[in-house]
């Protein structure tokens, strides 16, 4: 038995996100700074990834590898890049599941920067992401990169292209402030997914992409104004709305105090506000607080800004 003093464990913590951004489906998300998931990796013994512990989770989190979407990204990693190592993985969940704040992404996310590091493989960040990525087929299925791309890459993605993969980071103004508030009942990634129309009309596919446009544009000239007219989706959300009570009167409210746009994040049921500054920010935060409180689903949100991706927190190994 190799003796556990000489496998140390490397911890990694990767962000939450916030996906789609209003006509982003899919394709884009931006990474926060304060909350998400943190993995610990150390080599193991027998060939292939086993899960020896997850905490924050309330026991609703599987510990069997096939199913966790930490321990498949590890494997999808080790598959490619070292198929006789072996790595053991311990998860606490900083985020809640089924919240639209990329739960499963972050737990995929931290887990193959851990690994990486552990194993010392080096990798380049659309390797970890392709990982990642294929993991979350587990969780949804469907294999989407908008949120483990920013808890990657960090920062705000475009993902224009999946074979190959390709990943476009975008400026972020220095100034913007981002509220989210995640009320008290749980959207599923697959039903959020399952209401969704299977045809989209030419007017609404046009629309989807000019904004999707506008919204690239106005984060190359840091134009709040219309970064907030930019995010506007008519393909997702009109269907996803129903699914979260109180979130129509949410986002009105939210926009009728000066936010620069409100969506979902997402599945949902977690929304997003932006705004120019703190101080608008966090009357956001308890508007959003009072219309889902009023609506029965009170829960708990937070502002905060736009931040790096998943990285080590570990003393580095030697």
């Amino acid at each position: 038995m190799v003796n556990p003093d000489v496998r140390p464990w490397v911890e990694a913590f990767a962000p939450a996100t916030v996906s789609n951004l209003g006509p982003g489906f899919d394709c884009l998300g931006l990474a926060l700074r304060e909350r998400g998931d943190t993995v610990r990796a150390r080599k193991g013994e027998a060939p292939g990834v086993t899960i020896l512990r997850i905490e924050g989770d309330g026991g609703r989190l599987p510990l069997d590898a096939e199913l966790n979407t930490a321990s498949v990204a590890v494997r999808h990693l080790l598959d490619r890049f070292a198929p006789k190592a072996s790595i053991e993985l311990e998860l606490l969940k900083g985020l809640p599941l089924g919240s639209g704040l990329g739960s499963s992404g972050a737990s995929a996310a931290a887990a193959v920067v851990a690994a990486d590091s552990a194993l010392q493989l080096g990798l380049p960040s659309e390797v970890l992401v392709e990982a990642a990525r294929h993991a979350e087929g587990v969780a949804c299925g469907t294999p989407h990169p908008d949120n483990v791309a920013p808890a990657i890459v960090g920062g705000v993605v475009l993902i224009p292209s999946l074979d190959p993969l390709r990943l476009v980071s975008l400026p972020a103004p220095e100034g913007l402030w981002v509220t989210v508030y995640t009320p008290g009942c749980e959207v599923k990634t697959a039903d959020a997914r399952a209401v969704l129309p299977a045809a989209v009309s030419v007017s609404d596919c046009v629309g989807q992409a000019a904004r999707l446009g506008m919204l690239v544009h106005a984060l190359h000239l840091g134009d709040m104004q219309m970064l907030g007219e930019a995010v506007v989706d008519t393909v997702a959300e009109p269907h996803r709305a129903r699914l979260i009570p109180g979130y129509i009167d949410a986002k009105a409210a939210a926009c009728e105090a000066g936010a620069l746009c409100c969506s979902i994040s997402g599945a949902g049921p977690t929304t997003f506000a932006l705004a120019e500054d703190e101080h608008r920010a966090k009357a956001l935060l308890e508007i959003l607080e009072e219309q889902y409180t009023h609506a029965g689903v009170p829960g708990s949100g937070l502002v905060d800004r736009v931040g790096p991706g998943a990285r080590v927190t570990s003393k580095p190994l030697h």
